[in-house]
């Protein structure tokens, strides 16, 4: 049940393509999200983005008073999962003289990484070819991404300026393929039901009035079921969008409520719930069991998900919960930079440690500190 004003959030119409003005918007953001998970829990995540809040001294800078721009820190994330586990991590952030969006919305450069992500017939197609350097080795991320579904049917919705939270679902059903390799060895090969999306605002992340939320999508039986549930920060009703997306793309609002179970406590202190039960008219609309976080920090969770359907279907999902305000504290700043590298000046020499694929990361490491190779 969506909450009175003011809104955290705005899904938009999916012609509607976000504001290239984001780019000057100091302390904005800007950024596009692809997924793919299969029954395994085998996964993959695409995140690319200009000013993600996520890192280090974007968010602290916009809360001093001295805000960047979204085009000053451009970034690209790729993580990819086995059996629900990470195999591989990688948030390279770019110098902005390395990174472009096109001027017709629809395409992007990341160093040597390329991305498209357009609606042709009815359909929305991404394609995505990496290539990444790696820290502490002369191995590149290669490989290629692509995602094919209905594109999501112009909607109607409530007026969306640049200052203010647009979140749209691209696609409704889609299937995802994925074959990555890194130094010429396998790393991924996926075939699963794939999701894309983008969030953007012209206001900081941590100026929303956000306190905390939970995001996530269950790839359902012909249909995509999408949930994004907001809580104010100083206290007051939960905001909550839930969506159903058809395979011909069309969307259909869901009033929910929401109940949280099970309270737990992550690795860094950040509390979540290990069970959500959304309703609509008081019968069940979907249940939801987070796993394990396979990416746990202090102020991002993410987990994969079992999710029941109000029909009985069980499905893996995926879902994120996040606390805006504990994002670009001082006190994590350091552990943050081990996790983010920069390919034109590495903030920190531990990136090898929390980076790349996850076997051989120690020995990574050690060979970097030893003088041995280092990308970027």
């Amino acid at each position: 049940m969506l909450a009175s004003a003011p809104r955290l959030l705005f899904p938009t119409s999916p012609e509607r393509l976000l504001d290239r003005e984001l780019l000057h918007a100091r302390g904005g953001f800007a950024w596009w999200y692809v997924d793919g998970v299969d029954a395994r829990g085998d996964g993959l995540t695409v995140i690319w983005s200009f000013g993600l809040p996520f890192l280090p001294g974007y968010e602290s800078r916009a809360r001093a008073g001295a805000p960047e721009a979204p085009r000053e820190r451009p970034s690209l994330n790729v993580v990819s999962y086995r059996a629900g586990e990470e195999a591989f991590y990688l948030l390279q952030e770019h110098p902005e003289h390395d990174a472009e969006w096109s001027a017709d919305g629809t395409r992007w450069r990341f160093g040597d990484t390329r991305i498209e992500s357009a609606t042709r017939g009815g359909r929305r197609e991404v394609a995505i070819t990496l290539d990444c350097p790696i820290p502490g080795s002369g191995d590149r991320l290669t490989g290629e991404v692509r995602l094919d579904g209905a594109a999501r049917a112009p909607v109607v919705h409530a007026p969306c300026t640049i200052r203010e939270h647009d979140w749209c679902p691209l696609t409704g059903p889609s299937r995802l393929s994925a074959s990555l390799d890194v130094g010429g060895a396998p790393l991924l090969r996926l075939d699963g039901r794939g999701y894309h999306d983008r969030n953007g605002s012209g206001t900081s992340f941590s100026a929303l009035g956000i306190e905390h939320w939970i995001w996530g999508r269950v790839p359902a039986r012909g249909r995509e079921l999408v949930y994004y549930l907001l809580w104010p920060t100083g206290g007051g009703p939960l905001e909550a969008h839930a969506l159903e997306i058809d395979e011909a793309g069309r969307t259909r609002a869901v009033d929910v409520e929401v109940e949280r179970r099970d309270p737990r406590r992550a690795r860094f202190g950040m509390p979540y719930w290990e069970t959500l039960e959304l309703t609509e008219g008081g019968a069940p609309w979907l249940r939801v069991r987070h796993r394990a976080p396979s990416d746990d920090g202090p102020f991002y969770l993410r987990c994969f998900t079992d999710a029941e359907t109000g029909d009985g279907e069980r499905v893996v999902g995926t879902g994120e919960l996040v606390r805006p305000r504990r994002v670009d504290l001082a006190p994590l700043r350091a552990f943050v930079d081990m996790r983010v590298h920069h390919t034109e000046t590495p903030r920190s020499r531990f990136n090898p440690l929390f980076t790349g694929p996850r076997e051989g990361r120690l020995a990574r490491q050690v060979a970097a500190l030893l003088g041995g190779p280092r990308a970027g």
